[in-house]
Parts: C-alpha cells; structure tokens; sequence
C-alpha cells in the first residue's frame, strides 16, 4: 500500500456512509422538533399589557365622519 493510499484510507474513515444517514436524520429532525417546540413556546408565552390593548392607550382621537 503506498503512501497516497494509507492517507486515502485514513480520510475515507470520516466519510458518511449509508448505514449512518438514518442515525444522522433522526438526530437532525430530533433537534428541528425541539427547536420548534422552543419557538412555539415561547410564541403562545405571557403577552405583555402594552402590546394586548394598544388601541386603548392611544391618546389621539381620529373623527371618521365629515359635517
């Protein structure tokens, strides 16, 4: 075996092999679902009091009909 085969060798052992991708899947979709379920937590979480009823606040007056 020559010098340029032993370093194929060597990095071909990094390589990702059939075998290996429905291990890889289920970890990728394992951390998107966690991701998801982290943002749509922290989504439907406690809404403060200045963003629920800014209507209510609002110190202008807009009159909508013409005498």
């Amino acid at each position: 075996m020559s010098g340029f085969e032993k370093h194929a060798a060597y990095y071909r052992a990094y390589l990702t092999e059939e075998r290996s991708l429905i291990p890889l899947t289920v970890v990728l979709a394992t951390i998107v679902a966690l991701w998801l379920l982290v943002y749509l937590i922290a989504s439907i979480g406690p809404v403060s009091q200045d963003t629920a009823q800014p209507a209510a606040k609002s110190p202008t007056v807009v009159e909508t009909t013409t005498r």
